[in-house]
């Protein structure tokens, strides 16, 4: 084990820090033996958030065995870990990240290359949405986030409807919501079920995010 490693289990070391070009403050820390990405407030990969991944995927799991994935923020790649090690069978990933230097991080800090099933775009997720082909997918989660917090376009009606356009019939679209940042989580419970055929959350013990899923 490295000496970074072994120090990172006493304080937490920075490897990398600074803002990007889209105004996101970052660190890449190792913290307890392993390299995660944590914005100015919150996790983005590979600490708490990589367990709530892990919790929300092998729910869907549980169910279904998803082919065709499309993944709505990349953060440096904490489903994409979970999948890779969770799915023995073919699939594919598109993933669609807005901030290209979160994109470079996870190229240089967390293998993001190696992942010869990805299909990777640099781009809103508000545009792809009503560009991806629809019903082109069985298993999307979405993971937008701006620090701690949900972007306000993820919770208009068009959005959900152009998520659940791009679903085959029983396809699944998982969305993970933050305890602290969200507000009026009742309402956007009634609009996925206006449009999805089955929805439940489930709460995440820890960290106390829930977790959406919604079945077209």
């Amino acid at each position: 084990m490295s000496t970074k490693k072994l120090l990172s289990y006493v304080v937490p070391l920075v490897l990398e820090e600074g803002k990007t070009q889209i105004g996101q403050s970052y660190e890449v820390n190792f913290e307890n033996g392993v390299k995660v990405l944590n914005s100015a407030n919150t996790n983005y990969s590979f600490g708490s958030l990589h367990q709530i991944m892990l919790k929300g995927i092998e729910e869907v799991l549980r169910k279904q065995q998803p082919k065709k994935v499309l993944m709505l923020g990349l953060g440096a790649g904490s489903a994409l870990s979970v999948l890779s090690k969770k799915c023995q069978w073919p699939y594919t990933v598109t993933a669609v990240e807005l901030d290209a230097d979160l994109i470079r991080i996870a190229k240089a800090h967390f293998e993001l290359s190696t992942y010869d099933n990805l299909t990777l775009i640099n781009g809103d997720a508000a545009v792809q949405v009503t560009q991806l082909p629809v019903a082109s997918f069985d298993f999307i989660i979405d993971d937008v986030f701006m620090d701690d917090s949900v972007p306000e376009f993820c919770r208009s009606i068009s959005y959900i409807n152009s998520c659940r356009q791009l679903l085959e019939p029983g396809g699944v679209y998982m969305r993970n919501v933050m305890a602290n940042g969200f507000d009026n989580m009742k309402q956007y419970e009634q609009d996925l079920k206006e449009h999805f055929k089955d929805v439940y959350s489930l709460k995440h013990k820890t960290y106390g995010n829930r977790i959406f899923f919604c079945k077209a």
